[in-house]
């Protein structure tokens, strides 16, 4: 063959490599679209969605987050976690059992609890353990055990149940747990912290304006960090308790009737400020107040 021949067919070969290459990046990045789209730009009303779903999360009359709370700090008392009422409402039905371990210093206490108004009901049960611990973080049984106070309470819950339903939302709990570890206990103010997260997964069927229903197949996990409360709650408890939590909301959605938006999927970072009348819940940027006993926004 000639040199010259070889030259033309060098050239063929050489543009016809260009040519794939070419062709071949180009299907990557038509790919690259398809497989990965832009972040859909946040809804707001999937944003809200999510606030109404985390403040049923938090609500006490629901059984959510301040309820366990409570219970928290009403464990380094003389008579402990109550079967009776937490607050006025008259329609409560409390009761609770308790076992202990002697070998390791661990209390089991589960409880049952029903609450109802007009136009709202809750019934759930919890499982909870508690160990409270000496100035030398040595497990006592009682909260007062020698003449003694617990400095401390490591105070876990390992599950529970739970429906309730209002005029905005309906819940169901499908799982619950957290490690918390309450410190200053014999004084009059608990600090409460996390050692794992608080998490919460429930199913909630939203009831929007205009007749719309969406259901939130959802988590939400939450860590507290130097919460203050006040030792053994009572009355109005909620507003001498200060400090603000931090968390995540994960949410499948199903759109049940009505109004749709483009997020299926919900993920928004959230903060809860406690104290004061209302909880202060910002979700995605955008802040809500919730009423700590319904949790309606």
């Amino acid at each position: 063959m000639s040199a010259e021949n070889l030259i033309k067919k060098g050239a063929t070969i050489f543009f016809t490599f260009l040519l794939f290459s070419f062709i071949f990046v180009a299907g990557c990045k038509k790919n690259d679209t398809v497989t990965n789209p832009a972040t859909t730009t946040q809804d707001p009303q999937a944003t809200q969605d999510a606030a109404t779903s985390i403040g049923g999360s938090l609500a006490i009359n629901n059984g959510g987050i301040l309820d366990q709370v409570a219970d928290l700090l009403n464990t380094p008392t003389t008579t402990g976690i109550l079967n009776k009422s937490i607050n006025s409402d008259p329609n409560e039905i409390s009761t609770a059992t308790f076992s202990y371990d002697s070998t390791t210093g661990w209390w089991t206490v589960n409880i049952d609890r029903t609450r109802s108004g007009i136009l709202w009901y809750a019934h759930y049960t919890r499982e909870y353990m508690h160990q409270f611990l000496n100035s030398s973080g040595v497990f006592q049984k009682k909260y007062i055990d020698n003449g003694d106070t617990a400095y401390s309470v490591n105070h876990k819950i390992v599950g529970g149940t739970g429906t309730f339903y209002n005029l905005w939302l309906s819940h169901k709990l499908t799982g619950l747990s957290c490690t918390w570890t309450g410190i200053n206990t014999n004084t009059p103010t608990v600090t409460i912290n996390t050692s794992s997260p608080y998490s919460r997964s429930a199913i909630d069927t939203i009831f929007g304006s205009g007749g719309g229903v969406r259901t939130l197949d959802h988590t939400l996990t939450v860590n507290f960090v130097n919460v203050v409360g006040p030792r053994g709650t009572g009355l109005d408890w909620w507003l001498k308790t200060s400090g603000t939590l931090t968390g995540h909301y994960h949410a499948v959605v199903t759109f049940e009737k009505g109004t749709t938006y483009n997020e299926h999927t919900i993920d928004r970072d959230f903060t809860v400020t406690l104290g004061g009348t209302k909880l202060v819940i910002v979700v995605g940027g955008v802040t809500y107040q919730a009423d700590p006993n319904t949790g309606g926004i």
